[in-house]
């Protein structure tokens, strides 16, 4: 028995000598985690409240971070790192961790100065030399948070964005990564955004209601860009005429984005984008003095964009466009009207423009033009031409003319009578001067000409514009005309295309 008792004490000794150096080499272990911890925070100049430890459970937690650098805060509630990989941490100071939980980020962004810049980038290379780990997260989630970009130090948001979700996989940090622009690297992510705020000048802002990003497919609902101001107020913020925009876009989603810096440009890819429902309202307040700077085409625009651009195919279904003109100060503004707009566009790329198969940009449009006749054009230009050669060519049904006097009688103090039975045109042309035919038939055309009041009649001038339109009806109309136009560089495309069928319309009635 008093074998028996001895072993039995030798045994309980043994095992609480045991359970006391485990505690004390988990104390140790835990001591030495939390300092390297503490001490990569400091590196990267975070601040904290406490770090807790707990070797058991292989858990770590940090309460109250807080970061400012440079215009740049990053405030959290509390950043939970769960399955530390021990062994790996004490044989090579790697940092392995299943799960890292952040919750409540809150990141504000001031922009500084060119000059606060370049001191910036001096500052990060030094922090990141200092970062001797490597750190593998297998998954990153973040929840409930809000990112915030300021002018300056102004209080006014530049943007604004409220975080619902966040989930990455496989984030890896080291030195190299945080010299980048994203100072890490992943291979998976799910994002969930709940609303967008973004100032895009001094007259317009963009807004979002759900922002998705899962893996690579990208979904937004709710797109707005939207004026500040009213009509007559966004005259006065304006020197030069300025179109005033309001869109809204029921969804859009990108099927596969990618994007990537190369050489300090940013570079976009996409093989499919579709862009479901809203509207697209201008309006053009022509009172104030033209901007009279050079107005580059599409394709120049795309060329010389700061960023590389590849997107494959773009679908564009059920879209109401508006265009307001107003040109006398005492009537109200000329309307035109795009309704069911859907529309095609192929290859918007500025990538690789010095191969000999560089593919063209198609636009393909379908859509009732005022309401009421169908307008098919087709459109394609050569962004690698330095020419900026284009094609546009298109055809439209039956209208009546009481329909264009909505632009017509307030723009151009001219009433019609009558419809257009058909039309048919196709222009080439380039930056400077375009050239091609049109074709135009009507039925019982007539136009008033109205006097400076805008609701009596011009009648001598009238009834000698119907004359003219009246012989000219004698002959066969359908006959095509030879169009030709010198572009005036300090106009929009559009207001190129919108000269070319009025000379057409011009010398099909007169």
């Amino acid at each position: 028995m008093k074998k028996t008792r001895k072993f039995a004490v030798g045994v309980l000794i043994g095992i609480g000598v045991l359970a006391i150096a485990l505690l004390v080499v988990n104390n140790i272990l835990e001591q030495k985690i939390k300092k390297g911890i503490e001490k990569n925070l400091e590196n990267a100049r975070v601040s904290f409240e406490k770090v807790d430890v707990k070797l058991l459970n292989r858990s770590a937690e940090v309460i109250n971070p807080f970061a400012e650098h440079d215009g740049k805060t990053f405030k959290v509630d509390t950043i939970l790192l769960s399955n530390i990989h021990l062994w790996d941490y004490i044989k090579n100071k790697d940092i392995i961790i299943g799960e890292l939980e952040i919750s409540n980020p809150m990141i504000k962004i001031y922009k500084k100065s060119k000059k606060s810049a370049d001191s910036t980038g001096e500052k990060k290379k030094t922090a990141s030399s200092e970062f001797k780990n490597k750190v593998l997260v297998k998954r990153v989630s973040v929840n409930n948070g809000t990112f915030q970009i300021f002018e300056n130090d102004s209080s006014a948001h530049r943007l604004f964005a409220r975080l619902s979700h966040l989930n990455l996989e496989q984030m890896h940090i080291n030195s190299e990564t945080l010299k980048q622009t994203v100072p890490f690297n992943y291979d998976l992510m799910h994002l969930e955004v709940d609303s967008l705020y973004y100032d895009l000048n001094p007259q317009q802002e963009l807004i979002a209601g759900d922002l998705l990003i899962d893996n690579a497919k990208v979904t937004i609902t709710g797109f707005k860009i939207l004026p500040k101001y009213s009509k007559s107020a966004h005259q006065e913020t304006i020197n030069v005429e300025k179109d005033r925009y309001d869109l809204k876009l029921d969804s859009v989603v990108l099927s596969d984005l990618s994007w990537n810096f190369e050489n300090d440009s940013l570079k976009i890819e996409n093989p499919y984008t579709r862009i479901n429902g809203g509207y697209f309202r201008i309006y053009r307040d022509k009172l104030k003095a033209d901007d009279n700077s050079f107005k580059p085409l599409y394709s120049r625009m795309l060329r010389n964009m700061p960023a590389r651009l590849k997107l494959d195919s773009i679908d564009i279904a059920g879209i109401y466009l508006k265009y307001e003109e107003k040109i006398h100060e005492d009537k109200e503004a000329g309307v035109v009207e795009f309704s069911n707009l859907n529309a095609r566009i192929r290859n918007i790329t500025n990538i690789d423009l010095g191969r000999k198969d560089f593919p063209k940009t198609k636009v393909s449009v379908d859509t009732d033009f005022m309401r009421s006749a169908p307008l098919h054009v087709d459109w394609e230009f050569d962004v690698s031409n330095s020419s900026d050669a284009f094609n546009i060519s298109g055809n439209m049904g039956r209208l009546a003319a009481e329909e264009m006097n909505k632009f017509l009688k307030p723009a151009m103090n001219v009433e019609a009578k009558g419809e257009i039975l058909n039309m048919y045109f196709n222009f080439y042309g380039n930056n400077t001067s375009a050239s091609g035919d049109m074709r135009l038939e009507y039925k019982d055309f007539k136009v008033e000409v109205m006097q400076k009041d805008g609701i009596k009649k011009n009648k001598f001038v009238s009834a000698l514009a119907n004359l003219l339109v009246k012989n000219k009806a004698l002959n066969d109309k359908a006959n095509p005309k030879d169009i030709s136009y010198t572009r005036d560089q300090t106009k929009s495309f559009w207001n190129y295309l919108w000269n070319l069928v009025k000379n057409g319309a011009l010398k099909a009635f007169l």
